[in-house]
């Protein structure tokens, strides 16, 4: 790339243009680092975890590390750690939604016991090195309900099935609809997350995962399904932004697709036009270049930065 179609490029995030300046003989924006006039959150993409994190920051206070991608707080509410990040990871069960909260806590968790652990719900990540087991959902509640089925577990208290899983998430749900705060012996809730008349979740978030997605999954994909552009499923765009058709359809010669939902494309295109949606598709072929890939999918992020 030559150099001056490097200066001529946007700012990064985090920064904007405040007017011009000369570099190297040439008239280039003067990038800054963005004032706080959206909140210390304005570069974050996706707006459910920036909201989530400010919900933190009222118990909290301010997160003991933060970044254009994440808050962490550390030794807060019974957890050893909680992180925040600005992503969406895509979750079928027990409904469709975003993922984007972890809470960690030392559990040391016997080996044989792993992959079972691991089949009840991905959201169970545990590291045999640290003797630490986190939890990732889109609620401290979700997240304290994980960890506690692994305590039980670990304990031999419960049986390492989906389906005792689900159930304890399922329940906890129940207890929230039917205007019962969810309560365990070592979690204290300081935040008071589980309490069902939390003007937090009166604002339509979700207190099983945060975002739920209302619609099935087997909707995104698909002629004739929903979530893309002109109808039918999400859709498929090249290195160039373009859109070239629907998720499932690629041709033969193409690269690794891109696939978008409307409202995402649309949000990507109007940070940056094609040029934005194809820094995604580039990043997409970079970290996930294997077309014929097997097993299960591998969430890239939309974001990307400029080196």
């Amino acid at each position: 790339m030559l150099i001056s179609e490097i200066l001529t490029e946007k700012c990064w995030k985090g920064y904007e243009k405040k007017g011009m300046k000369t570099m190297f003989g040439k008239r280039v924006p003067n990038c800054v680092k963005r004032e706080d006039v959206g909140g210390k959150y304005s570069a974050w993409d996706h707006e459910e975890p920036a909201e989530y994190s400010k919900h933190l920051e009222k118990t909290f206070g301010a997160p003991d590390e933060m970044t254009d991608e994440q808050t962490v707080w550390h030794n807060k509410d019974g957890f050893k750690r909680i992180v925040c990040r600005d992503e969406y990871i895509l979750h079928g069960s027990p409904v469709p939604h975003y993922d984007f909260i972890y809470c960690y806590v030392d559990i040391e968790v016997p080996e044989d016991l792993s992959d079972e652990l691991a089949n009840c719900s991905g959201s169970i990540l545990i590291d045999h090195l640290k003797n630490e087991v986190g939890a990732r959902c889109g609620s401290l509640t979700a997240n304290a309900t994980t960890l506690n089925f692994v305590l039980d577990v670990v304990a031999g208290r419960a049986e390492p099935t989906k389906e005792e899983y689900e159930k304890r998430i399922l329940g906890m749900k129940d207890m929230f609809e039917r205007g019962m705060k969810y309560s365990l012996d070592w979690w204290a809730d300081e935040s008071n997350d589980a309490d069902p008349e939390n003007p937090f979740y009166a604002e339509g978030h979700s207190i099983v995962c945060g975002h739920v997605i209302n619609e099935d999954l087997k909707a995104w994909f698909g002629k004739g399904k929903k979530g893309g552009a002109g109808g039918g499923g999400w859709d498929r765009y090249n290195s160039k932004g373009e859109r070239i058709g629907k998720c499932g359809d690629s041709k033969k010669g193409e690269g690794k697709p891109k696939c978008l939902s409307k409202s995402r494309a649309a949000s990507l295109r109007a940070k940056g036009g094609k040029k934005a949606i194809a820094k995604a598709v580039n990043k997409k072929r970079r970290e996930d270049p294997n077309k014929n890939r097997r097993g299960k999918a591998k969430n890239v992020s939309n974001t990307t930065r400029k080196s």
